[in-house]
Order: C-alpha cells, then sequence, then structure tokens
C-alpha cells in the first residue's frame, strides 16, 4: 500500500537526506520519496504498524504528522 505523511517542523530546516536514510532502514517501506515544497513523505508500506514505525520515525527527527493520505 501507499501513502503520504504531511508534517510540521518541529526545529527549524529539513534534512532530506536524514529523512530519506533514516526511513530506507526501517522493514517493510519503500519506494520513498519527499516534497520539500509540500512537506510530506511518501511511501509503500505493508502494515499499519509499518505506519506506525515511520511516524514515529520522523517524530524522533523533529518532525510531527500533521496529515496522512492512503
Amino acid at each position: 500500500m501507499k501513502t503520504t505523511f504531511e508534517f510540521r517542523l518541529k526545529k527549524s530546516g529539513i534534512d532530506e537526506n536524514l529523512i530519506l536514510e533514516n526511513l530506507s532502514t526501517l522493514e517493510n517501506i519503500w519506494n520513498i520519496s519527499f516534497d520539500r515544497d509540500m512537506a510530506s513523505v511518501s511511501f509503500e508500506y505493508i502494515t499499519w504498524v509499518d505506519l506506525e514505525m515511520v511516524r514515529r520515525e520522523l517524530y524522533e527527527l523533529g518532525f510531527h504528522v500533521i496529515n496522512e493520505t492512503h
């Protein structure tokens, strides 16, 4: 399945490479793309648990997910 997380920054600046690197290390997450203009990341996943892992990883990187589109 594919989804997009829109997020709000909790700190200034976006490190696109850090986001892509960290998300690519998660199991069952692939085809990750980042949209700086929309402040969103899209990816494919298998289960809802995978969504929670991505949400948690983004939070730890300083981002708060405000919307998700399946």
